[in-house]
């Protein structure tokens, strides 16, 4: 009976596998596939945006960002309770000896703030994916259709990566 368990299991394995969506790799970096994003290499930003239900969404970096910002010394982000236009400024970034904004992807509210990327940065740029920045209660569901998936933004990111001589080594996920 064991046997015949295993061999089940064994077949049915590359099943599963098939419906389950895999991270893209571009050049060492990785892009999940279960969130949306912005991508305006012109302005070398590169935002990740996941549904977390009720009309939250959760923000953060693309690894391709975070390798790119390496090291990150502070993030100052707005406070809960702001409430934010399509491209505001949603935080400040300091790496390095640059200090640039961070435009927010949606409108709406700031309902959360990431207390452990403000005390501790660099976590974003080890794990970028799982190190999200704020929350925002979406006000205009307009601004999710500017939003792309991953497969239709891996040319875009791989152009940037080999122009800019992207190294995401320091990233995990």
């Amino acid at each position: 009976m064991r046997r015949r368990e295993f061999l089940r299991t064994v077949l049915l394995l590359p099943l599963v596998w098939a419906g389950a969506k895999m991270d893209v790799r571009v050049k060492g970096c990785s892009i999940r596939t279960d969130r949306l994003y912005r991508v305006e290499p012109y302005r070398g930003l590169f935002q990740w945006v996941k549904e977390e239900g009720g009309g939250i969404y959760s923000v953060g970096m693309m690894s391709v960002l975070a390798a790119l910002s390496y090291p990150l010394y502070s993030i100052r982000v707005k406070p809960v309770g702001t409430v934010l236009e399509f491209d505001d400024n949603l935080a400040v970034v300091e790496a390095g000896k640059r200090i640039a904004t961070f435009p927010t992807p949606l409108s709406g509210e700031i309902v959360e703030i990431n207390e452990e990327v403000v005390k501790d940065p660099e976590i974003v740029n080890r794990k970028p994916y799982t190190s999200w920045i704020a929350k925002i209660r979406s006000t205009n569901p307009e601004d999710l259709k500017k939003l792309r998936r991953a497969e239709e933004i891996v040319k875009e990111v791989e152009t940037f990566i080999v122009d800019e001589d992207v190294d995401c080594s320091i990233v995990k996920e």
